[in-house]
């Protein structure tokens, strides 16, 4: 009688994820009984059938996996996001159930998955289980992770730091230093699998830089011509930033492919108890699930991050601070901890020369990426990486 009315409600979950959030009876995620279902669904791993095949949970056998939970279980609904449904649950796991559902494998469930049961790096709030739709069309429809109360938003942080004055207090870069550190750490863990084809590192080619190099040239066309209209003299810039994007493929090829977080920067970082923790791995949206989990250069987070900073000084500055040394330091405390905790890495380029042509190659990649995006969804920001553009010869 138990599993049939868990079969019942979690059913009526199930149907309110796989239906457009206009369509689905909303009050499904809003019944208790309903929240409760699905977790236990996932907790204790049934399985059951669908139109496309079946629905499995799948809880991991670590030891964070092992916590005792209370009867009747509480669980509460966050009202923060739009594109999935949180739900906390004892105060202790946070599950997330995906409403824009995509066939494949979502890379945040396989790098969550991958980490936990892989690795030793728990600088990231742990992935327990997930829910997954098996099947033509499979896809991963909820997570579940180690819930962590009384967070700081990286972002946030940063901002209340930057705002202190034109210089950022030493206590600051020290903890920017130990962010690097822990973006080594995750890459040492990304890049220590020896049998997992998804994640075992691969050697750099040529063809590689030269592919990246023609990519970033080809965005470098589409973003100058939308943003000539917002910036005419950055037509003037075009040579230069070619010779920038070009100057990638002519980097003597050395260090590894390996997977990466994808879409770094301050809001995807947090502060608890004085350290920092890494979390959301599904990548950049506007991508595919195949080309999110395509192997990279690990120096594409770490200009993603270098890229956050320089958003973080571009928002103070609108706000009337003075110009100051917070960009210059921030940027470099954040790379000294990074190369301290890489120092030698067989997935890094093996020269400083090449570390940073790459490095740069992959900041103006970045640059280019977010005028498109601030053209089409935040036309009053796109002066931010329009100014990085413009003075994109310092930072080679």
């Amino acid at each position: 009688a138990r599993l049939l009315s868990l079969w019942v409600l979690a059913r009526a979950a199930l149907m309110a994820i796989q239906q457009d959030v206009k369509l689905f009876n909303r009050w499904s995620f809003d019944d208790v009984e309903v929240l409760r279902a699905l977790f236990q669904l996932i907790r204790e791993k049934h399985s059951l059938p669908s139109a496309s095949g079946s629905v499995r949970g799948e809880w991991l056998d670590t030891p964070e996996g092992l916590l005792a939970l209370p009867s009747p279980l509480p669980v509460r609904r966050l009202q923060v996001e739009q594109s999935n449904t949180s739900i906390v649950v004892a105060d202790k796991l946070i599950l997330k159930v995906i409403r824009k559902l995509e066939a494949g494998t979502n890379p945040e469930y396989e790098v969550g998955r991958f980490l936990a049961t892989k690795t030793s790096f728990r600088a990231t709030p742990t992935l327990l289980g997930a829910l997954l739709s098996e099947g033509p069309a499979g896809a991963t429809l909820a997570v579940v992770h180690r819930f962590i109360p009384d967070v700081t938003d990286g972002w946030l942080y940063t901002l209340q730091n930057f705002r202190q004055g034109a210089h950022l207090a030493p206590a600051f870069l020290g903890d920017l230093r130990t962010l690097g550190q822990r973006l080594g750490e995750l890459h040492h863990a990304l890049a220590s699998s020896k049998d997992d084809p998804a994640f075992t590192p691969e050697p750099l080619q040529t063809e590689d830089l030269q592919r990246w190099s023609a990519s970033i040239m080809g965005e470098m066309g589409v973003t100058l011509s939308q943003a000539a209209r917002h910036t005419p003299e950055l037509e003037s810039r075009r040579d230069d930033l070619l010779g920038h994007a070009r100057q990638l493929a002519h980097v003597p090829p050395s260090g590894q492919k390996i997977r990466i977080h994808g879409d770094l920067h301050l809001g995807q970082v947090l502060r608890s108890g004085g350290d920092w923790l890494l979390f959301d791995f599904e990548g950049e949206p506007g991508r595919s699930f195949t080309q999110r989990r395509e192997k990279y250069s690990a120096l594409r987070d770490v200009a993603g991050m270098l890229r956050s900073f320089d958003y973080a000084e571009a928002t103070v500055r609108l706000e009337g601070q003075p110009e100051g040394e917070r960009l210059m330091a921030a940027r470099q405390a954040f790379l000294e901890g990074y190369r301290a905790a890489t120092r030698g890495a067989p997935f890094l380029p093996q020269d400083d020369a090449s570390f940073t042509a790459m490095l740069g190659a992959f900041e103006l990649e970045k640059v280019l990426y977010e005028v498109r995006y601030e053209l089409q969804n935040r036309p009053d920001w796109v002066r931010i990486p329009i100014q990085a553009l413009m003075r994109m010869e310092v930072r080679k």
